[in-house]
């Protein structure tokens, strides 16, 4: 069979690109301006607008880079911010397909297992549903596809170019996104210098990391001095509690765990202190001292949120020392939930609804069935099966393989130690949202996976001919 040349390949997945955005429009997929003025993460739009550099400078709860991408484009395109929010949106699903192929096409001998991989991540339910939701998550993905892409040229030929695109990336991440801590940036840059440590061009990726880990500590150490918080996120105590105490109903009303956490600010006003407030009168009342945001919905970058964080925080200390077997239940559950198809995600709801059949059918996503919460939770857990045995067997073949060679490629060590610390991190800190953090590093996954399948589908073409070659000698 003729092969088909990479840049036909190239115009096959811009043309699929193409037609399957148009069909998803027709099917009621679109971007949903409402996450800009409602999400948590996101400031006050007239902070965004007008005051955007001080918002974000006295921002505790969240990386300061996502907050300064919505500015800058409410900024430039006006009025028309929400149509260029959706061009920008559907451009990054694009690169990322690109990139993939690009790596995919790097690392595997069988021809037509590039195409085959980017065409299953575009044509995915979840690339169509999250690509249209306002977040940072089709972003990350491309943060992180773009410094696996620059490893692997700095493995082939290193140099500070290279090591400043590996590098460069994994800033913007942590500063993107919390649960990219400055420790796993640390760990896994400290992870790469040593595993390149005889190579000549070690120096650059050495002052490459150096730079980006002062860029990254420059943010902790900024809420530091301003908050009394070394961390790029004070909500982790908010964050945990949703794990800890689900399904745990507490009704005494004197303990915090008792309300639901990320609540209005006025529902925790009996366990503050009044004057906590006060430093901070005139830095910037509209995001630090308002209960609400945008007129109606609650504005969680408030600064009371830092003691109410600390004392869900305390408090699920407490109850995973008196209950441990409780909070590993819940974790074992987060731990499935991450397996799950990534439109079960509550805020992806709605969009999935739309493609509700094609969801099913390709993610497997049995929820769309369910009548009634404990029936949901049996679906739920059945949809995540097929993706747990898909990511096992990748893992354990490639592990196998990884121990016969007495080797491990840079890359493919980036990349599990990234999955592992993900699916660790969220399933202990997060409570169904950790699915989209999965989808997120998805695109990862899909280089492990081509290059698993593409070796397996070598050797069974070896094996088939060999009694071919046999006859013949």
């Amino acid at each position: 069979m003729k092969k088909i040349s990479c840049r036909s390949q190239v115009l096959y997945i811009v043309a699929v690109f193409i037609i399957s955005r148009i069909i998803a429009l027709l099917a009621g997929l679109h971007l949903n301006g409402w996450a800009l003025a409602a999400y948590w993460q996101y400031l006050d739009l007239e902070t965004l607008e007008n005051n955007l550099l001080a918002g974000v400078w006295y921002d505790h709860a969240q990386p300061p880079a996502f907050n300064l991408l919505l500015g800058a484009v409410l900024k430039t395109g006006g009025r028309h911010s929400t149509l260029l929010f959706e061009m920008i949106f559907k451009g990054i699903s694009l690169c990322n397909a690109l990139l993939l192929f690009s790596i995919v096409k790097k690392l595997v001998v069988v021809d037509f297992l590039p195409l085959l991989v980017t065409l299953a991540y575009i044509l995915s339910p979840a690339t169509l549903i999250f690509e249209c939701e306002l977040f940072y998550t089709t972003t990350g993905s491309l943060l992180l596809l773009v410094s696996v892409y620059y490893l692997i040229r700095l493995t082939a030929s290193g140099n500070r170019w290279n090591a400043l695109g590996f590098i460069l990336p994994l800033v913007l991440l942590c500063l993107t996104h919390s649960v990219y801590h400055i420790f796993w940036y640390f760990g896994v840059t400290v992870m790469i210098i040593f595993y390149f440590r005889n190579k000549r061009f070690m120096n650059y990726l050495i002052m490459a990391s150096g730079a980006g880990i002062l860029l990254v500590g420059s943010w902790y150490v900024k809420n530091k001095i301003l908050f009394g918080r070394f961390t790029v996120s004070t909500w982790i105590g908010m964050n945990m509690a949703r794990n800890m105490f689900h399904d745990h109903e507490v009704k005494d009303s004197s303990r915090i765990e008792a309300y639901e956490p990320f609540s209005k600010i006025s529902v925790y006003r009996k366990f503050l202190d009044s004057r906590f407030e006060d430093p901070y009168k005139g830095l910037n009342d509209r995001d630090l001292l308002q209960e609400f945001k945008n007129d109606s919905f609650i504005n969680e970058t408030e600064v009371s949120y830092i003691p109410v964080s600390d004392l869900y925080l305390k408090a699920g200390l407490d109850y995973i020392r008196t209950h441990p077997g409780d909070y590993a239940k819940n974790v074992l559950q987060s731990s499935i939930l991450y397996f799950a198809p990534a439109n079960v995600y509550s805020l992806a709801a709605e969009q999935a609804a739309r493609i509700k059949t094609y969801d099913a059918i390709y993610s497997f996503n049995l929820t769309h069935f369910a009548k009634g919460k404990q029936q949901r939770r049996v679906l739920l857990a059945l949809s995540a099966i097929p993706k747990f045995l898909i990511y096992f067997f990748v893992f354990l073949i490639l592990i196998r393989y990884c121990i016969q060679s007495r080797s491990v490629t840079p890359w493919n060590l980036f990349i599990m130690v990234t999955m592992v610390y993900v699916f660790g991190t969220s399933s202990f800190i997060e409570h169904y949202e950790n699915m989209r953090f999965r989808f997120e590093t998805e695109p990862l996954f899909l280089i492990l996976a081509a290059q698993v399948f593409s070796r397996l589908f070598s050797r069974f073409q070896i094996r088939r001919r060999a009694p071919v070659a046999e006859l013949i000698a």
